[in-house]
């Protein structure tokens, strides 16, 4: 499967971002970009954060990474008077309203970005990026001493689900990716290092876009967990969160197939060093 799976140090997960880039400033047909999103059931344990951070401090500095056309400044209300809210995106497309929206709009990588903040968050995109570690890292060095980083994406974990992003392969290559991709998923539980699988050849890039076409880094709670726990000493620590949801369907969709996480830095936390390569 090295053919259409790699780490992010592979000059092929490059060439796919320089790719997914060009997307996404050229695409006119892409849901998240239609108008301001709306996601309170995952912003509603952010901004219960921010409300218990502002209990000891004046103002709290937020970053939400991967903003795109962002409704959650509007979504917090009379408190967004107390937050310093910044946003970045890969794309100027959204250059003009986010501006309306916040303090500070960056517009390129977010590793490029220093100001450190007390809460950072992302909703369905951390199965966009191709580099998920070293973004991993930026942010926890971004996190004040108590701060918090929540992580909302898609789940490619569970025993033969895959991203839609392969949906343009035939039924035989896929059937086979997801017999040999469980024993990768159970070697990172038996004590291999974290994969942060990038799909490189995603079906955005050869079918017109549909829901996660674009979903190439092959989100994993095993990865994300294993990669906290190898930094407890830093004063890091993880844990899932849950989405109220009714009916079978969204259920199983919530317990098996959705990654929302919580990652606190201690009070006291130590100094932040580099963390686990993945493999």
């Amino acid at each position: 499967m090295n053919s259409i799976l790699c780490s992010e140090h592979d000059a092929r997960a490059t060439d796919l971002r320089r790719r997914l880039d060009e997307f996404y400033n050229t695409t006119q047909n892409y849901q998240s970009f239609e108008g301001p999103n709306d996601k309170p059931e995952f912003w509603d344990p952010i901004r219960r954060d921010i409300q218990a951070k502002l209990a000891a401090k004046r103002r709290v500095r937020v970053l939400e990474f991967g903003a795109g056309y962002t409704g959650f400044r509007r979504y917090l209300g009379e408190l967004a008077n107390s937050v310093d809210f910044d946003v970045q995106d890969v794309t100027a497309r959204h250059l003009d309203y986010l501006k309306t929206q916040a303090r500070n709009v960056h517009v390129g990588d977010v590793r490029e970005i220093r100001q450190t903040y007390d809460v950072i968050f992302s909703t369905f995109v951390w199965e966009h990026i191709t580099t998920p570690a070293e973004v991993l890292d930026h942010l926890l060095k971004l996190l004040d001493a108590g701060g918090t980083l929540f992580i909302a994406a898609p789940r490619y974990d569970f025993p033969f689900y895959l991203s839609p992003s392969v949906r343009h392969y035939s039924l035989p290559r896929r059937l086979a990716l997801s017999m040999w991709l469980p024993w990768q998923r159970l070697s990172v539980l038996l004590g291999a290092k974290p994969k942060f699988y990038i799909h490189v050849d995603p079906a955005v890039l050869h079918v017109p876009w549909f829901r996660d076409a674009d979903a190439i880094h092959w989100a994993s709670w095993w990865d994300l967990k294993k990669y906290i726990s190898s930094r407890r000493g830093e004063g890091f620590s993880i844990r899932r969160l849950r989405v109220p949801v009714s009916g079978a369907a969204r259920k199983v969709w919530e317990k098996y197939l959705l990654l929302f996480v919580r990652i606190d830095r201690a009070a006291a936390a130590a100094p932040v060093h580099a963390g686990v390569t993945p493999a």
